[in-house]
């Protein structure tokens, strides 16, 4: 009997996480479709093939799918930033960059999902993560290398740039700005503060790139 029990617990798991992501993309194509206002939960659980309680169960309601579908994106970010060879001020850049690729190359999914919930944009902790984490730890990074001076606190200034990323982020799922000026908005976002914190060895260089793409 333990022997039975040591090998089909895993299996379960399996199943479970296998169940998971059908729902999760059965959500995500469904929105793609026909928009995340038009399509309902029985909806959902009859293209993952499941029992709309088994979408409870394992999930939640459609704002807890929508926060499993942002969970993805993030997931792709996380596994994408942590192979780069970046650090410090360029960091900070490639991980909005990053971000911002990711988002506009399903703009139709999320651009939906990020004004349905705007929670996801502001509280981190719903999905068990600080959002504003990478730019805080790229801000270490920067004052290790000299860019950032050390008498700025990393956390405050981490956050001031997530921040400032989210209206850019926003301002995109809204639709008030395309994929092109959401790019440089983001940039823009992330370089204003960095330049603001600049050390005399790398503040040139940064309000340069600033200027360009102010003036752009």
């Amino acid at each position: 009997m333990e022997r039975i029990l040591k090998t089909t617990t895993p299996v379960r798991e399996r199943g479970k996480a296998r169940r998971y992501a059908e729902i999760v993309s059965a959500a995500a194509g469904l929105w793609r479709e026909h928009g995340i206002e038009n399509v309902s939960l029985n909806q959902i659980a009859a293209t993952a093939e499941v029992a709309p309680q088994t979408v409870y169960n394992l999930i939640g309601g459609l704002d807890a799918i929508g926060f499993a579908v942002v969970i993805l994106v993030l997931d792709e970010l996380d596994a994408t930033m942590s192979k780069s060879p970046a650090s410090g001020t360029e960091l900070a850049l490639e991980t909005v960059r990053t971000a911002v690729k990711l988002l506009t190359n399903d703009s139709k999914l999320y651009r939906q999902v990020l004004v349905r919930i705007p929670k996801v944009l502001f509280d981190g902790t719903h999905l068990g993560r600080d959002l504003a984490e990478g730019q805080i730890s790229a801000v270490r990074d920067a004052q290790t290398n000299n860019e950032i001076s050390n008498e700025i606190d990393p956390v405050q200034l981490g956050k001031a740039m997530y921040t400032c990323y989210l209206g850019a982020l926003y301002d995109w799922a809204c639709g008030d700005s395309d994929d092109a000026d959401f790019l440089r908005s983001a940039e823009i976002a992330i370089l204003a503060p960095l330049a603001a914190c600049g050390t005399n060895a790398s503040r040139p260089a940064l309000t340069a790139s600033l200027f360009a793409r102010l003036s752009g």
